[in-house]
């Protein structure tokens, strides 16, 4: 398994032209998961050791810390004015 699992992502959005002067602005959201019975949001497998539980909450650690950096940097670009809707 790699070190992310993609769980989490992010989309930085430009204020269209009617919008301004509102800034550009980042959404971080949930990318897949699975839904339960319940109708409740899961973004895990089932994890049955302790490892497993550790293993995973550190993929879903990685995911953010990837998307805290991306996010900055496109955010940043956005506001500049070099994006377009971009993700």
């Amino acid at each position: 398994m790699s070190s992310r699992i993609n769980r989490i992502t992010f989309e930085v959005l430009p204020p269209k032209p009617i919008d301004h002067p509102v800034k550009p602005f980042c959404h971080i959201q949930v990318g897949t998961h699975t839904v339960g019975e319940e109708g409740e949001i899961r973004l895990s497998p089932q994890l049955m050791t302790n490892r497993e539980i550790d293993e995973y909450i550190d993929y879903l650690i990685a995911d953010l810390e990837h998307v805290r950096k991306a996010a900055k940097k496109r955010l940043a670009k956005a506001n500049k004015g070099q994006l377009d809707h971009i993700k």
